[in-house]
């Protein structure tokens, strides 16, 4: 005997709005955490004449994908140093200590 054919209706509207979302949600998120970085750069970098920490900035290369990063020549050199003067890191020390506020805060989530 044959078995009866069910239909069966999936509503989706709510996992298809939580997926037309989620770019942007992760977007605004990643953007949050780059402005973050922006800031405490800002707050580490070495000042001389005040040039390099005003230059430091935030830029939306795309979809959830952000660079911070100081318009001055020399920047670079502060962050890494040269043969002829040491280091004075400011974007690394800043990527780190918001990285483990990231931690600290969603770790135990996942």
């Amino acid at each position: 005997m044959p078995v009866p054919v069910v239909k069966i209706k999936l509503d989706t509207r709510i996992l298809d709005r939580m997926a037309r979302d989620l770019n942007r949600n992760t977007d605004r998120v990643i953007a949050t955490i780059a402005h973050q970085v922006e800031a405490e750069a800002k707050q580490l970098a070495p000042v001389d004449t005040g040039a390099l920490k005003s230059s430091i900035h935030t830029g939306r290369v795309g979809v959830a994908h952000y660079v911070v990063a100081d318009g001055v020549e020399y920047g670079i050199y502060q962050e890494l140093g040269t043969s002829r003067m040491a280091a004075h890191p400011f974007v690394i020390p800043a990527v780190e200590s918001v990285g483990r506020q990231i931690v600290d805060r969603w770790g135990p989530i996942f």
